[in-house]
């Protein structure tokens, strides 16, 4: 159900397994999100994070809730009685009311190929990302532009007006079979990055080294290890800014192939934990538990599945 992979392996939102939903007709997955500390009661803050898909199973629309500001109220409780008898004075207490924002991002895809990535804030920011291939199926140039929308039904976009905000080109080499260069090209045709990709002898990701030209000291690399045919580690060093070290594991289900525990590290250090439960019954995903032993947090996500299509009003 969840494929974890190299170029996603970092990400915040959840990668799903597109032949596992198309096979399935899911259309759509929504979190139910219960956020918890140690020793007190779960608090159910509204927050919802869903992932909508195509009949190809490639996700279409990933939006999530984020709370932008907290207003605490004071309300008035009344007295209490039982049998006639009062038993509690009444009193006051506070309650925590939530402002939200909707954040999405939506994608478009040509012959199984993503070739556009829209983001929106949820005012009125909108970015976009249009993406150009060639015959290998590599991808040859992003334009990253700002877009205004004309509609005034904000989940309709009409496009207005377009500012482009960069450019990049890649350009390739293939030393080997088991090694390639890409260079990275800006708006004013200047090579800014070169990023070295070796392979393992199945032709999978086993590192990434980057480069950069004007700041020759700085370097990122990813590692990455397979167990069997799935990611198990995967790993990265960057010194952009403070040296930053990560690694995620992942563990799985020997009989079912599925993911069960997804583990993060900062040095050697465990700041989250991620339990995975499967259905039984059907094969998907149940729900999942997203521990930080340093915070002593716990996030309970349950899932629920959306299956058939999805009404124009829903999208």
């Amino acid at each position: 159900m969840l494929l974890p992979t190299p170029e996603t392996a970092f990400e915040k939102q959840h990668r799903f397994n597109p032949d596992v939903i198309k096979s399935k007709n899911i259309r759509r997955i929504t979190f139910d999100i219960l956020d918890k500390k140690d020793f007190e009661v779960a608090v159910d803050k509204s927050l919802i994070e869903s992932y909508d898909f195509d009949t190809n199973g490639n996700l279409s629309r990933y939006y999530f809730t984020t709370i932008i500001q907290t207003i605490e109220k004071q309300i008035n409780t009344p007295p209490a009685y039982r049998k006639r008898r009062k038993v509690s004075n009444g009193g006051t207490q506070i309650i925590n009311f939530y402002v939200y924002d909707t954040v999405s991002t939506s994608y478009f895809y040509n012959n199984k190929r993503l070739i556009l990535k829209r983001y929106h804030d949820g005012f009125n920011y909108y970015e976009s990302r249009y993406y150009r291939y060639d015959s290998a199926n590599n991808l040859t140039k992003e334009l990253r532009f700002k877009e205004t929308n004309n509609s005034k039904d904000k989940s309709i976009f009409i496009l207005g007006n377009q500012v482009q905000l960069s450019e990049d080109s890649f350009q390739y080499q293939k030393y080997s079979s088991g090694q390639t260069k890409c260079t990275y090209i800006n708006n004013e045709n200047r090579s800014y990055k070169e990023v070295i990709t070796n392979y393992d002898s199945l032709g999978r990701k086993k590192e990434i080294m980057e480069y950069y030209t004007v700041a020759s000291w700085i370097m990122q690399e990813h590692r990455f290890e397979y167990d069997g045919n799935r990611l198990a580690k995967a790993k990265f060093k960057g010194n952009a800014n403070n040296t930053v070290d990560m690694t995620i594991t992942y563990e799985y289900d020997e009989k079912n192939k599925e993911l069960y525990t997804e583990k993060h590290y900062k040095g050697e250090l465990l700041v989250k934990e991620i339990s995975y439960i499967t259905d039984s019954n059907n094969g998907l995903l149940n729900s999942f538990i997203i521990r930080d032993p340093n915070n002593k947090t716990m996030r309970i996500v349950k899932l629920k599945y959306d299956f058939g299509s999805v009404s124009k009003r829903d999208e």
